[in-house]
């Protein structure tokens, strides 16, 4: 039996009234998916998502959903046994904070904080963390999906022992979802509390980061004026009272995040079923 669609909380024919994508580009890449047995069957949101992630370049979308399938299969540490009350994202959530911000941003881009609360290296996990962060990722798209994401990471706490917890096979498989894959566009990467410790780590990611990616970094030191970040980047209003921002703070909003998460188990656990069938169609 065919696994369910992904189902979504909007309508695709509302983003084609909004003017995001047409119903000609959806099917077109329909037609197409058609002749490709492997790939499990996409309803047309999920498709709209896509397109837009892709600025509704057809080949573009093409290749993004082939890489988003074949990637995802090749990474079960990353995108398998994803049930947020899981022992092993029970431990990430006692080691980071990470949160959806309730607002968007004016150019409707979605906006992810992240902090470490427990600062020993040893309580590190990198899959486990990019795990986190790409189920937030495919949660965000839940509801009217963004045009793209902004990730502000707070470095308090980060040390050079940090280092040492990076797999560089997870690390490399983080990237090339990221660059090639991710269904929606990364924008900006704002580092906060940057130090010469960010600088060691850039050291060990640039190798799998193309230009694009590179540029959209953004480091800031604990001197910087941040009410230049807020005139400049990203308002108070879309961060946590821990960065100076008028939301709550960010233990409060990640209880939120989980929240939703939990109340969205099933949309969450159907990308899972997705890559099970795309990968029984492969084999």
């Amino acid at each position: 039996m065919a696994s369910p669609m992904v189902e979504f909380n909007f309508k695709a024919e509302d983003l084609v009234k909004a003017g995001r994508t047409s119903s000609y580009n959806i099917d077109g890449i329909r037609q197409w998916l058609d002749l490709l047995p492997t790939i499990p069957p996409l309803c047309d949101e999920q498709i709209a998502i896509f397109l837009i992630a892709c600025k509704n370049d057809t080949e573009a979308t093409k290749n993004c959903i082939l890489c988003f399938f074949k990637y995802k299969a090749a990474a079960p540490e990353i995108f398998a046994n994803r049930e947020v009350e899981s022992d092993e994202l029970t431990q990430v959530r006692n080691t980071t904070n990470f949160a959806i911000m309730p607002q968007r941003t004016k150019e409707n881009y979605a906006v992810l904080v992240g902090v470490l609360k427990d600062t020993s290296y040893s309580s590190f996990f990198v899959d486990s963390q990019v795990k986190l962060l790409y189920l937030l990722v495919e949660l965000l798209l839940q509801d009217n999906p963004p045009d793209g994401l902004v990730v502000v990471l707070n470095l308090k706490g980060v040390g050079l022992m940090h280092i040492t917890r990076l797999k560089i096979s997870t690390v490399k498989k983080f990237f090339q979802f990221l660059q090639e894959a991710m269904p929606t566009q990364l924008k900006q990467i704002h580092i906060i509390n940057s130090s010469y410790v960010f600088d060691k780590i850039l050291m060990v990611l640039k190798p799998f980061m193309n230009r694009d990616l590179f540029d959209m970094i953004v480091p800031h030191s604990s001197s910087d004026d941040m009410d230049a970040f807020y005139a400049n980047h990203l308002s108070r209003d879309l961060l946590p009272a821990d960065l100076g921002g008028d939301l709550p703070n960010i233990d409060q909003l990640t209880e939120e995040t989980l929240y939703q998460c939990r109340k969205s188990s099933s949309y969450l656990n159907s990308y899972e079923r997705q890559i099970e069938e795309y990968q029984e169609n492969s084999s």
